[in-house]
């Protein structure tokens, strides 16, 4: 998501929240308050001593000092011992403005609380304080660990603690989702308002984030990138390891999954550029295949081949394989092209792995097809790499199909 769509996201959301919180509170009777009743008193008739048992610890560690001090200093204190300062700095402010946009919520609507509630709180019943905690410590861990699991977790840790304020009757239910909306709202704030310069994303090793020193950009493809293109492709050829050595000539790799695009599409290309000037990723991309495939048949791959004689050998090589691929490349052959005409190829070094940029590049690449009115876009993939495939889920894209040889993706435009 883009910097402009999480701010116009967050201030959606935020919006909703407030509607919610006026319309309980200033219509006549509450325009819910009908569905309010009706859940605390089907709460009231189906708890349980286990269900009581569990809210109350809900109840005491999701509110309080522990919720307000010792969860986030925890947070906090593990992002700064893994050299993720700027991630620190944002998760207090989040942690910070998601309590300020609650009281203020609070102090405007001065909701009444159920009058039969069984623990001691604050006054103020919209939103629920204690699910917006859970919300925004939820968003959080998504925001700089951006996996299937921490979403999953952080759905089940704000359900939970949402459920368990209607349990114990110290809420109405439009007061948690009230409070689910502003915990969710806080932590997009905060990063719109960041950018970059948070440093979202995670590299999974523990070590210092090359994003914590002088930052690398993003900008369009310049044709003095292209020997860089090469290198890029060797580098990450190999289901994102180096290439180097696997062939006679590695350029053959940049011959056909990077240089070509750049030759064709120049406009639909952009790079990574380090902070010392180098360029140290990309994504390449055509918004229709079937004509992409047709000049590279007839003009790219003809200007080349000559570069890459077959081996000669009785057990053919791998860089046999491979050029032996670029021979057969053919408009007709990829299956997806007619609903999802456009297709890409990403590259990214180690170095700039883990900040969000492939993210940025994607998005940045998905808007200019949107613009020229494409349909799709689809990609293929080595099946091994699983974390490419997770990644492209999060940028909405849907499984399209599985083979021994490759995994194949896609998202509509239109």
């Amino acid at each position: 998501m883009t910097r402009g769509r999480m701010l116009i996201a967050a201030g959606s959301i935020l919006a909703i929240a407030a509607v919610l919180g006026w319309t309980v509170v200033v219509l006549p009777g509450g325009a819910v308050n009908g569905l309010d009743q009706g859940w605390h008193d089907l709460m009231v008739e189906v708890r349980q001593p286990w269900m009581l048992a569990l809210s109350y610890v809900l109840n005491y560690v999701g509110g309080g000092w522990r919720a307000g001090l010792a969860v986030p200093l925890v947070l906090i204190g593990i992002l700064l011992l893994l050299r993720r300062w700027r991630v620190a700095v944002l998760a207090a402010a989040a942690l910070l403005v998601s309590v300020g946009l609650a009281q203020l919520m609070k102090a405007l609507f001065d909701r009444a609380r159920p009058e039969d509630m069984l623990v001691v709180s604050d006054p103020g019943s919209f939103p629920s304080g204690h699910t917006t905690n859970a919300a925004t410590l939820a968003v959080l861990l998504y925001l700089v660990w951006p996996r299937r699991w921490t979403a999953a977790a952080g759905i089940v840790w704000t359900t939970a603690m949402a459920l368990s304020r209607t349990v114990l009757s110290v809420h109405w239910l439009t007061d948690t989702v009230g409070g689910a909306l502003v915990g969710v709202a806080a932590p997009l704030l905060v990063a719109a308002a960041a950018g970059a310069w948070a440093s979202l994303g995670w590299t999974g090793t523990g070590t210092p984030d090359p994003k914590e020193s002088p930052v690398s950009s993003i900008r369009p493809y310049r044709p003095s990138d292209r020997e860089a293109m090469y290198e890029v492709c060797v580098k990450t050829a190999d289901v994102g390891r180096d290439a180097t050595g696997l062939f006679r000539d590695d350029r053959l790799w940049g011959d056909i999954f990077a240089v070509p695009y750049v030759e064709r599409h120049p406009d639909l290309a952009w790079v990574v550029e380090s902070a010392d000037g180098r360029t140290i990723g990309y994504v390449v991309s055509t918004d229709d295949t079937e004509a992409f495939e047709t000049w590279f048949r007839d003009e790219w791959w003809p200007g080349v081949a000559d570069r890459y004689p077959l081996s000669g050998e009785s057990e053919p090589t791998r860089q046999d394989a491979m050029i032996g691929f670029a021979t057969r490349r053919a408009p007709g052959l990829a299956a997806h092209a007619a609903e999802y005409p456009a297709h890409l190829h990403i590259d990214l070094l180690p170095e700039t792995q883990g900040q969000g940029l492939g993210r940025r590049l994607i998005e940045t690449l998905f808007d200019e097809l949107r613009r020229r009115g494409v349909a799709g876009l689809h990609l293929g993939m080595n099946p091994a790499n699983a974390a490419a495939g997770a990644f492209y889920e999060r940028l909405g894209m849907t499984l399209l199909e599985t083979t021994p040889d490759a995994t194949y993706y896609g998202i509509r435009f239109a």
